[in-house]
């Protein structure tokens, strides 16, 4: 089940903006005084700061959930951060309502801020990456603190609440991402 509700919280190419929450620009700039290392293997997401010289030093290291073991939709390599949005909406797919429906659950089309089933948290960081399919990767924070630190996403990353949000507060649209196996 843990993969389905993941899958689900990928959303669908195309930028949503939040009614109820601040979106902070969509310009693809590039941002290099930080870079995001991500390791799906180890379960850590790696903040380093650049110093004038070409150097990276770590910042800071967080625990992050990610993709279930033995999923390969998930891409790797270099992209970059394109849009921040705290207080953000959830827009379930249909597919993913349907798997929702089929527990008990009805999803509407769109989950409010705070609302116990938005999958998003306080924060969600759009990122480049894009599956075959077309799905958005993005880091975020969650409703279920025991999912930090496992393999049990369909793909995106999932932050403590807290941690999400001292990260899209150090970071901006552009930052560069990397992910790792």
């Amino acid at each position: 089940m843990a993969l389905v509700l993941a899958v689900c919280t990928m959303a669908f190419a195309g930028w949503r903006f939040e009614a109820s929450g601040s979106q902070q620009s969509h310009a693809p700039s590039r941002d290099r005084r930080y870079a995001i290392e991500v390791s799906i293997s180890r379960n850590v997401l790696n903040l380093y700061e650049h110093n004038g010289e070409n150097l990276r030093l770590l910042r800071r290291q967080y625990r992050v959930g990610t993709a279930v073991r033995g999923l390969d939709i998930y891409p790797l390599g270099r992209g970059r951060v394109t849009a921040i949005s705290f207080n953000p909406s959830w827009h379930p797919t249909p597919y993913c309502r349907e798997i929702f429906r089929k527990r008990g659950i009805h999803l509407p089309p769109v989950v409010p801020p705070g609302h116990s089933l938005n999958y998003m948290g306080p924060v969600k960081i759009s990122l480049s990456h894009r599956t075959r399919k077309g799905a958005i990767y993005r880091i975020h924070g969650n409703n279920n603190p025991g999912r930090v630190g496992r393999r049990v996403t369909g793909g995106c990353f999932v932050m403590y609440n807290d941690d999400v949000r001292e990260l899209a507060r150090t970071i901006s649209v552009g930052t560069e991402v990397m992910i790792l196996p």
